[in-house]
């Protein structure tokens, strides 16, 4: 069995009778030995529906403390989880099976009710001790990834989004997942006396290693949330004595923004014991940091990582912040890549590129040009400072990210320009306080007719609402007669984030 799964269930041994995983939604909780029987009673299951060594099985299942379970239990077959958000639309979820031939799939309500008028998925019944999911079998054979060593075996895949809008997915294996606890336990000090609570999407590799298995490896209590609540955010940090947490600078924001927050805060702050909050996935802009700290109390971790290098590579230190930075290395090769090839050199700015047993060697399907000199490229643009403080100022890519969800534009341009009146479009993310960066479509369309072009914008918005996460939705639209372009042809989207911008803060569409 794989270091890590040992270390997992040495964990729950030893907190048998202690609480260690709490759901909101339900307000359940298990104590060590209760998660230790459900994942006994998920493995049987599986294995009932003939899960095998290799299988990967889909789970879209939201954020549910059953998550973590029923990962474990596959771990323990040899199968590998797929998490996936539950706002992913039946025709991706449909095409993951049909190009990849995984296993299985296991659905929440929501997308099972979607899966209705399908043939490529079976339903089978499915129920375990307190749980009853929506189980899909593929109706082919399953493709198996089994590796020579049980150590270096795929545990997860996760999706990260490409230029062209299909999700490049990343296999992590039991060795490196372990790796990655270990330096956020580093640099965190998580202990067992920590109780993390978990608000961001369980899809993504922040939820499920730095919060998720990290928590559990160390022994603490892990709270799970199905999403985050302003309103109600306090009170679960003050009834559940959270000591620590991963976001987003969106919620950061919204806290400080939300008045009920900061009232709940301040009727609550005897009994609040929140120690930090790890901020990650785009950059805080330095007044948002210094207005929450001073706000609450709470100190503001910044870090640097992704999926691709199996979380962290640089954070922040508690006691030696540098704010705007991202903080020195943890635990991997980081170097600067421009025209002068790689350097290690303090204030040169290229791209910032990775190495070390964590990083991404290769994407499961392939892809050309992700390494250089033995480094992976990561497409954002940064420097060293002359303390080894990383910072990051850009991205090389167009991806758009909005709240720390990563949005192709091609994805969304492709969707758009299937419907009629749209001669052209051009997706850009445009700056904005909240989010970052939010989804704007900018359309040339056939017509100039006011009424005409509001029925096409529904109807846009209505195209979308069906086949793309709530995420990728543009938020706003812009209609014009011509595009900035090269002297090939292609749309100049700086130009067009320029001019768009200008228009939104004059405000005309």
């Amino acid at each position: 069995m794989p270091e890590l799964l040992n270390a997992l269930n040495a964990q729950l041994d030893v907190h048998a009778h202690d609480v260690q995983l709490v759901d909101l939604a339900t307000e359940q909780e298990w104590t060590g030995a209760q998660v230790k029987r459900a994942v006994a009673d998920f493995r049987e299951n599986f294995e009932a529906h003939n899960i095998q060594k290799g299988d990967v099985v889909l789970l879209a299942l939201g954020n549910t403390a059953w998550l973590t379970i029923i990962e474990q239990a596959l771990w323990e077959i040899g199968a590998i989880a797929h998490p996936i958000s539950e706002t992913t639309g039946v025709v991706e979820i449909i095409g993951e099976f049909e190009d990849y031939q995984y296993a299985a799939a296991l659905v929440s309500d929501d997308i099972a009710a979607r899966l209705t008028k399908q043939t490529v998925l079976l339903p089978e019944a499915f129920k375990t001790y307190l749980y009853k999911g929506h189980f899909y079998r593929f109706d082919g054979e399953p493709k198996r990834f089994i590796a020579d060593n049980v150590e270096e075996q795929s545990a997860l895949i996760l999706n990260t989004s490409g230029t062209t809008g299909k999700p490049k997915r990343v296999g992590i294996s039991f060795k490196k997942i372990l790796l990655a606890t270990r330096a956020v336990t580093w640099s965190q000090n998580i202990t067992a006396e920590d109780h993390s609570l978990i608000v961001m999407p369980l899809f993504h590799i922040n939820a499920q290693i730095v919060s998720t298995v990290t928590t559990r490896i160390n022994g603490g209590q892990l709270i799970v949330a199905p999403k985050f609540s302003a309103s109600h955010f306090w009170e679960i940090v003050a009834k559940y004595q959270i000591t620590w947490l991963s976001v987003v600078p969106t919620i950061i924001n919204i806290l400080l923004q939300n008045e009920k927050s900061r009232q709940q805060f301040t009727a609550l702050r005897d009994h609040i014991h929140l120690q930090y909050v790890r901020s990650a996935s785009f950059s805080l802009p330095a007044p948002l940091l210094a207005d929450f700290e001073q706000t609450f109390g709470v100190r503001v971790q910044e870090g640097y990582g992704m999926t691709e290098s199996t979380t962290v590579v640089s954070i922040n230190p508690l006691d030696n912040a540098k704010i705007g930075s991202v903080g020195p290395v943890v635990d991997t090769d980081i170097a600067i890549y421009g025209d002068n090839g790689v350097t290690y050199d303090s204030h040169v700015k290229g791209e910032i590129v990775l190495r070390g047993p964590r990083v991404l060697e290769a994407y499961m399907d392939p892809k050309d040009g992700i390494l250089v000199d033995g480094y992976f490229r990561t497409g954002d643009i940064g420097y060293f400072d002359e303390d080894g403080y990383l910072y990051v100022i850009g991205r090389v890519k167009e991806i758009i990210n909005y709240g720390g969800e990563k949005v192709a534009p091609a994805k969304v341009e492709a969707l758009i320009s299937q419907i009629d009146g749209v001669v052209e479009t051009a997706v850009v993310g445009l700056p904005d306080d909240m989010y970052g960066e939010r989804v704007t479509a900018v359309l040339h369309l056939a017509t100039e007719n006011i009424v005409e072009v509001n029925a096409i914008i529904e109807k846009i918005q209505d195209h979308m609402a069906n086949e793309l996460a709530k995420y990728e939705r543009p938020t706003a639209y812009y209609v014009t007669g011509d595009f900035p372009r090269n002297p090939t042809g292609k749309v100049l989207r700086a130009d067009l984030i320029e001019r768009i911008w200008g228009r939104h803060q004059n405000g005309t569409n």
